[in-house]
């Protein structure tokens, strides 16, 4: 097993030796111009009106989406605050009649 394994190690090391300098240095250029280009059509993109466009539109949608926000919190405030008055009305309601109750007795 030891043997298989320094053997596929000894070939493998010999395979890359074979890669003579100069193919060597042409795939290293060739990844630098691959690279160079993606950055290139990355920036071109990012400034592009489209990508200006998309950003404003992704802008105005957030202030929309914050004042619906607001306004779904002032709704639920209210509602909270009707709720609890109803419930306290009841609450002090049925003490009253509860302390009125213990009076008569």
């Amino acid at each position: 097993m030891q043997k298989l394994i320094l053997a596929s190690v000894l070939g493998l090391s010999l395979a890359l030796a074979a890669c003579s300098k100069a193919e060597q240095q042409k795939t290293n250029a060739d990844v630098n111009d691959a690279a160079a280009k993606v950055k290139s059509d990355v920036q071109e993109a990012a400034h592009s009106p489209e990508a200006k466009k998309l950003g404003s539109e992704i802008k105005q949608a957030a202030g929309d989406a914050v004042q619906v926000t607001k306004e779904a919190a002032k709704g639920a405030a209210q509602g909270a605050r009707e709720g609890a008055a109803k419930v306290e009305a009841k609450h002090n309601g049925g003490k009253d009649q509860a302390t009125d109750d213990d009076a008569k007795k």
